[in-house]
């Protein structure tokens, strides 16, 4: 019984002791912070009820709409995409194809290592549903806090 008391605080102790050290060996080289702000890829989305229910609410899907053309200029960081909506298929009825709107799509982008992305002038963040009717900007900042303001067209 004796042992058994100071078992459990010199457990605590290692465990604290180990904590508190690094792993890490010192005078690690600085490396520069990455210096991109780029959109790399744009991916929109039509999203809908599925039909199926999961603990009481509606299963959301999703339907990619293709690009049929791109067109990237990097002199005013402008991205042009002509989208095309794919053909029924499962849940993605003609009826729901029929539903297909420039404005209400989901966009979401590969964008550069270590960069943070943001909606502006009016434009919702990337993930959330936006009217692509207009044009929409994003300013890409990258891990040094360098930035850059890109505006994207869609059309179908």
């Amino acid at each position: 019984m004796y042992n058994n008391r100071f078992k459990w605080p010199a457990g605590c102790l290692v465990m604290l002791l180990f904590m508190f050290t690094s792993c890490l060996k010192k005078d690690l080289p600085d490396y520069p912070l990455w210096d991109k702000s780029e959109i790399d890829n744009v991916y929109v989305e039509h999203r809908y009820e599925s039909g199926q229910i999961y603990n009481g609410k509606p299963v959301v899907a999703y339907q990619r709409l293709t690009v049929a053309s791109k067109t990237v200029d990097a002199a005013t960081n402008t991205i042009s995409i002509t989208l095309a909506v794919p053909a029924a298929n499962g849940s993605f009825t003609d009826a729901e194809r029929a539903k297909v709107s420039i404005n209400k799509l989901w966009v979401y982008f590969d964008i550069s290592t270590a960069a943070t992305m943001k909606g502006t002038n009016g434009t919702p963040a990337p993930g959330d549903p936006a009217n692509a009717s207009k044009s929409l900007t994003y300013t890409v900042t990258a891990a040094n806090g360098q930035q850059k303001n890109w505006t994207l067209n869609l059309k179908f």
